[in-house]
């Protein structure tokens, strides 16, 4: 089968993001990591960690707040945190939500595994399909199915920022 039937992702748009004619959204990165079965930030970065003799992996990580990488869209703008870390199952993302509506219920959120979302500056509106929206101040937060559209906006004046904690890739199983 074809990478758009799996990932949902066209082949136009893949070959488009190879060849570094267009900057896809964080969703579509994770699709395309899903259907090629690895994670997110080990697509990015390459192979996993060292391990210890003792088959214990040592792990540790920082992120500067410059060296975070840089991912755009319309909506919103992600910096991927801890990518020196690869094989893991979480991805921290710092986000600044500049719309103020919901954008297209098409271009909503949708990803394997959970979500935790926090309010580092400003008021969100947290947009689901299945639920009223939640209207969220700076310290608020909130914890989500992601297999569930959603979708941020801003309501406060100027962008609102938040950090987000995805747990976005299963592990993968050998099979069919």
């Amino acid at each position: 089968m074809h990478a758009e039937t799996h990932s949902g992702v066209s082949i136009a748009a893949i070959s488009k993001i190879e060849k570094g004619q267009s900057r896809p959204s964080f969703d579509t990165l994770l699709r395309i990591a899903r259907c090629l079965q690895i994670n997110f930030v080990q697509m990015m970065e390459g192979e996993g960690p060292a391990r210890l003799r003792s088959g214990v992996t040592a792990r540790l990580t920082s992120t500067r707040a410059a060296e975070a990488e840089l991912y755009q869209t319309a909506h919103y703008d992600y910096r991927v945190h801890s990518t020196a870390l690869t094989q893991k199952v979480m991805v921290p993302l710092r986000m600044s939500i500049h719309n103020h509506e919901p954008p297209p219920r098409e271009e909503w959120s949708i990803h394997d595994g959970e979500e935790f979302i926090f309010v580092l500056k400003g008021t969100l509106a947290f947009h689901t399909e299945h639920y009223a929206p939640l209207i969220l101040q700076e310290g608020d937060s909130c914890y989500l199915d992601s297999t569930m559209r959603h979708a941020f906006v801003a309501v406060s004046a100027g962008d609102v920022e938040i950090l987000s904690v995805c747990l976005s890739i299963k592990p993968f199983e050998e099979g069919p």
